[in-house]
């Protein structure tokens, strides 16, 4: 049986599309998504069991201290590895869905890097690093986790686990001439339909006159 709790890392795969924001310094990179869902069985392999089916429970996550979670490259705290920082130049939050985050990325080489091979879908996995003292039903080798003690880092890495999970980057110029021509034809539908009902409008009125006129 385990008795302590273990630093425990979960892979996670997540689509590689990318965001890219007009800043006053340039173009910013973003990355958001979930690196962790609820409801949802994976298999994975433990340190103390070997093969086990793991599932997160929605309320996994409640009371856990999230102010200072991370994003790292590859579980790597090194400086420059460092990715973003929960209340700095990342968010993170819970949701009925999982764990959503929307990350910033700086200005630095290993950002741009990460970014790049995201972008071109060679990397395609994150993980996350946290404690918990859910133990694994040895009848069923399934684990279900309750409750997160700690979530101290989320990673980008090339090794997906939770295959549902996701991270969705977005070329943020892309969303805005797309929100732009949505609007552009919604307004373009209700000058048509305001032009329709005051045609309907004149053509009532002319048929009123008519009606007059033959009276």
């Amino acid at each position: 049986m385990q008795t302590n709790k273990q630093s425990e890392y979960r892979s996670i795969k997540f689509e590689a599309r990318v965001e890219e924001k007009a800043g006053e310094s340039g173009k910013k990179l973003v990355l958001r998504g979930y690196p962790i869902v609820f409801n949802t069985e994976t298999t994975i392999y433990d340190g103390w069991y070997g093969e086990i089916r793991e599932t997160i429970l929605p309320n996994a996550l409640e009371g856990t201290d999230l102010t200072n979670v991370y994003l790292l490259s590859g579980h790597n705290i090194e400086p420059d590895k460092v990715l973003g920082r929960n209340n700095v130049n990342m968010k993170v939050e819970v949701d009925d869905t999982g764990l959503y985050f929307e990350c910033t990325l700086p200005n630095t080489q290993e950002a741009r890097d990460i970014y790049n091979l995201v972008e071109s879908g060679i990397i395609d996995g994150m993980s996350f690093g946290f404690r918990c003292s859910d133990e694994v039903n040895l009848e069923t080798m399934l684990r279900t986790i309750t409750h997160i003690d700690e979530l101290y880092e989320v990673s980008i890495t090339p090794f997906p686990a939770y295959k549902e999970a996701s991270v969705i980057a977005r070329d943020e110029k892309a969303k805005q001439e797309a929100d732009q021509a949505k609007a552009d034809a919604e307004k373009q539908e209700q000058a048509k339909a305001a032009a329709e009902a005051e045609q309907a409008k004149v053509d009532q009125e002319m048929k009123e006159l008519e009606d007059l006129a033959n009276e």
